[in-house]
């Protein structure tokens, strides 16, 4: 497999939907463009990471590697919760085990045992003899944390601009399902795909795989006919679609039992990363971070708006049927992307979203103006 060729990459993203056609396959095995992703992306631009409903008490926690970055959103005692680097200032040893826990009472680091309050100052540093540690300037670095409906997202770089930036526009769509109503949060158990990250998000946003990959799933309730394309920017995209057989145990918990848009649903996209269902009886999501050229983590989870829809949502196989069908598709479609002889082909309408995504990239990556 040669190199990605950057300017016929550029070519492809700034392509409009009408002449759109798949991006050049080494755009997912090439480690040059992850190097670029990672560095202009992920480690520059506001990240979903989880939500406040993850995190409800003083104590609990969420690690996770950000493209490279070992990061820890904590709930401190003090009722704050921050982003902090998880890597221990002696050392670099990671401190907390990637995932949800809660926290005793310090951060330990399991190499030499310094000790970390939960807003990231150092508080002790055992068998240090004659050499003096200076205390504060051995604290955890803080990252920029900004909460959207719940939502929490961080960004790496010092003074970025305010989140609010990047939903302008997004929560007029959003007001007829009270967001508000949904504090009840749950969380999935994190996967491995092997399947490069941008891979993943394509086939999350675009709703023209349905009737195919996902025939006796989420077909059967949200069907490709109805879904629509709604509006979209190189910060967010919307896609939007009717419920039909209302009268399953699926379509009852993506409508809920009394609302006015009890049968639509909202297909929410905050790239890099943050991909969501938003239904009236839950806001359910996908939160897809790379981990190499060809393979990438996914963290699933969801807030409801009552202790019985979220048990609803928890308990039930239906987010694991369609994900294990999305995972089957998108590490299929990975192996193709190693063909040195064939190209993709036309996008079609219901590949809009898959537009937005490209100019965010284009932004983030180039400079090139939306």
């Amino acid at each position: 497999m040669t190199g990605i060729d950057w300017h016929n990459y550029v070519q492809k993203l700034t392509q409009p939907i009408e002449s759109a056609e798949s991006l050049p396959y080494e755009a997912y095995t090439d480690p040059q463009v992850l190097i670029s992703e990672t560095k202009n992306v992920f480690h520059k631009d506001w990240v979903f990471v989880c939500s406040t409903s993850q995190l409800p008490k003083p104590g609990h926690y969420f690690a996770l590697d950000l493209a490279g970055e070992p990061v820890v959103i904590i709930h401190g005692q003090d009722g704050r919760i921050r982003a902090l680097s998880n890597s221990c200032r002696h050392r670099g040893t990671p401190l907390l085990d990637a995932g949800f826990g809660q926290l005793k009472r310090n951060i330990v680091c399991p190499y030499h045992a310094w000790t970390y309050s939960d807003s990231g100052s150092l508080k002790g540093a055992p068998y240090c003899g004659a050499i003096k540690v200076d205390r504060p300037a051995h604290s955890l670095r803080s990252f920029p944390l900004e909460s959207w409906n719940g939502l929490l997202f961080v960004n790496l770089r010092s003074n970025p601009p305010p989140l609010s930036s990047r939903v302008a526009g997004i929560d007029e769509h959003l007001r007829h399902f009270q967001l508000e109503r949904f504090t009840k949060g749950y969380k999935g158990t994190p996967e491995c795909w092997q399947a490069n990250w941008k891979l993943v998000i394509e086939n999350a946003i675009e709703s023209y795989h349905l009737f195919k990959v996902h025939q006796k799933s989420l077909e059967t309730v949200a069907p490709t006919k109805y879904a629509f394309y709604v509006a979209g920017s190189a910060e967010w995209s919307l896609t939007a679609g009717l419920l039909s057989d209302r009268r399953s145990k699926l379509s009852r918990w993506l409508s809920g039992e009394t609302h006015k848009t009890q049968h639509q649903y909202l297909l929410i996209f905050l790239p890099p990363s943050f991909v969501g269902i938003l239904t009236p009886a839950s806001l359910d999501w996908l939160s897809v971070l790379p981990h190499g050229t060809d393979s990438c983590r996914v963290y699933s989870g969801g807030t409801a708006a009552s202790a019985t829809a979220l048990s609803e949502t928890f308990t039930s196989d239906h987010s694991a049927t369609f994900l294990a069908e999305d995972k089957a598709i998108c590490e299929r479609l990975q192996q193709g992307m190693s063909a040195t002889h064939a190209k993709g082909g036309k996008l079609v309408e219901l590949e809009r979203p898959l537009i937005d995504f490209r100019q965010f990239l284009l932004s983030r990556q180039f400079n090139h103006p939306p």
